[in-house]
């Protein structure tokens, strides 16, 4: 911050971030920027999020007293997945829905013996897991005890109009035990078995066959008797050209295990990478165009196509970690990727707003509503930054085309669209509840002088809305506010039918409305040494909120008593 008097800082919100003071961390951290995702046309621009549509309820579907969905995956335009019913009271059954034809394909064979037992839909948990080998979807779950040799489910989808659904092991060789996790590598279907008391160890399938196990030595063990996490695959460069395919194996928080090869031509390797880290959130790891980004106690990782494990994204107050450092139940977040943007869901212990003395839990008041623990962060590879909190509380997540497929917590079986951007059909409430924003700067950098600052002029870029305002706070280190301004938009808004076709202009009146540098008329000077300000507002299409000016001077006298 410039010590020249009426010389104006330029605040250009960059990315959300954890920072506690913007003086270590340069310009345009963010402690909020919630329910908003960067304007696609400018730098630095942010616009509304869309609310998550719903698509269908499985309830109404044929799915009788469906209230979880526990896992699921996509093949073409059709949705696997297992949810619980009351048709075998407390266990899940296997479901496919298509979301082209909008209809549910009946999946026969199901009983109460062969259907795996229910999760709890709160607290730690082995999330299930499924995974498409040949013409079988293996479906591996905690609900499966083995009984009636039922270690995993299988979908049988060689006739797609003819599904089928049984439970069983593998033969020749049998699993010892139900297993955590299902992976496909170079065509074989590989276990993740964590036995009790017994070494934890990935069998592997023949190659196409995902339920049968010739050799018994078609197994790998890790070294040690720590639980087996999850496995993903990804791509490796390869020194001499072209692409070597590796399964990454997640063992607890201590180590991944590299795993190239195949048995058939005496290739089969294993190796641990550089970095003595892993994840208890087996849900967070996804593939991405740069490698797997994955949820460590630290915060979220990534492994390049080198194999090489990056630091935290966002530490040191550069972005975010705090979340997923303070985690409550690291099994139960949930992540997805599609579109350059990987969101993550996480139940943050911390319960303060990132970088703020107030709480994030912003509610219709814009600021108050006390401490929410339900966050959802969506961090941007394309532009390296990330936005958030939002209000979203997804249970689980899915890519499909160029949108995420989401469940919500608390909203039953019913499977939502959530788009990582606006179009002209993007709506603003979500599962009922108008959607909010908030746009906050982090503390902003000290002037080093021990003197108070006085600010009487700040402009904000925006494009507004018609009908819409927006309500800007300062506040001070504590969170208590020293004044309030409201920046209003002109014109009235379009309203849908009651208008005549071309004969109005979408999102109502736009002579006043452009993107233009906004007043904020305070209602006296600004007397601070630690300020942050917060602009907030009700959703809406069009909405765009960008850089920040404002004209301050150095006071000459020592800074008042905290």
């Amino acid at each position: 911050m410039s010590t020249l008097p009426g010389t104006p800082l330029v605040w250009a919100p960059r990315t959300a971030a954890d920072t506690l003071d913007a003086s270590s961390n340069g310009s345009g951290t963010m402690s909020n920027l919630a329910n908003l995702i960067p304007d696609p046309t400018t730098r630095n621009l942010w616009q509304c999020r869309p609310a998550a549509v719903k698509i269908t309820d499985l309830s109404a579907n044929g799915f009788a007293g469906a209230t979880f969905i526990s896992c699921w995956m996509n093949v073409g335009t059709r949705v696997y997945g297992m949810v619980s019913t009351t048709r075998n009271a407390g266990r899940d059954e296997p479901f496919c829905y298509d979301v082209l034809t909008q209809m549910f394909i009946p999946i026969a064979g199901v009983t109460a013996a062969n259907s795996p037992i229910s999760p709890a839909t709160f607290g730690n948990w082995n999330p299930p897991h499924m995974e498409l080998i040949g013409s079988k979807i293996i479906v591996a779950h905690p609900g499966f005890t083995g009984a009636a040799g039922a270690f995993f489910g299988v979908i049988d989808v060689l006739n797609p109009f003819a599904l089928t659904w049984t439970a069983t092991n593998t033969a020749p060789t049998a699993l010892v035990f139900p297993p955590q996790w299902v992976s496909n590598f170079n065509g074989r279907c590989w276990f993740l078995v964590n036995p009790p008391n017994q070494q934890p160890a990935a069998y592997f399938s023949d190659e196409l066959l995902p339920t049968q196990i010739t050799n018994a030595n078609q197994i790998l063990t890790f070294d040690d008797n720590n639980p087996l996490t999850c496995s993903a695959g990804l791509a490796l460069s390869n020194q001499l050209g072209g692409i070597i395919q590796a399964l990454m194996v997640f063992k607890s928080v201590d180590n991944i295990y590299q795993i190239t090869g195949d048995a058939a031509f005496g290739t089969l390797a294993k190796n641990t990478l550089n970095v003595a880290t892993g994840t208890f959130a087996p849900n967070t790891v996804c593939s991405t165009e740069k490698g797997l980004l994955f949820m460590a106690p630290d915060g979220v990782r990534l492994i390049d196509f080198n194999a090489k494990v990056s630091d935290p994204i966002g530490k040191d107050g550069d972005g975010v970690t705090v979340p997923f450092i303070s985690i409550l139940v690291p099994s139960r977040a949930a992540a997805s990727y599609n579109s350059g943007v990987y969101r993550v869901q996480v139940q943050n212990g911390e319960a303060q707003a990132i970088g703020s003395g107030f709480s994030s839990g912003f509610s219709s008041g814009f600021g108050g509503g006390g401490p929410v623990q339900q966050q959802e962060w969506w961090y941007d590879d394309v532009r390296s930054l990330w936005s958030g909190p939002h209000t979203t509380k997804m249970s689980i997540g899915l890519e499909y085309q160029n949108t995420f497929l989401i469940t919500i917590q608390n909203a039953g079986a019913v499977i939502f669209q959530s788009d990582p951007f606006q179009s002209f059909t993007s709506t603003f409430v979500e599962n009922g509840v108008p959607l909010t924003y908030a746009w906050q700067t982090s503390y902003l950098p000290d002037t080093d002088q021990m003197a108070e600052v006085c600010m009487v002029q700040s402009t904000l870029h925006m494009v507004l809305v018609s009908g819409q305002s927006t309500i800007v706070t300062a506040l001070n280190q504590d969170g208590v506010p020293l004044d309030q301004v409201t920046i209003a938009s002109s014109g009235v808004p379009t309203n849908w039918n009651q208008f005549n076709w071309n004969n109005a202009n979408w999102n109502g009146t736009t002579l006043g409305n452009a993107l233009y540098p906004r007043q904020m008329d305070w209602t006296g000077p600004l007397v601070f040494r630690r300020l942050s300000l917060l602009a907030a507002g009700l959703s809406a299409q069009g909405l765009k909120i960008g850089r920040l000016h404002m004209r301050y001077q150095v006071l000459n006298y020592l800074q008042q008593t905290g």
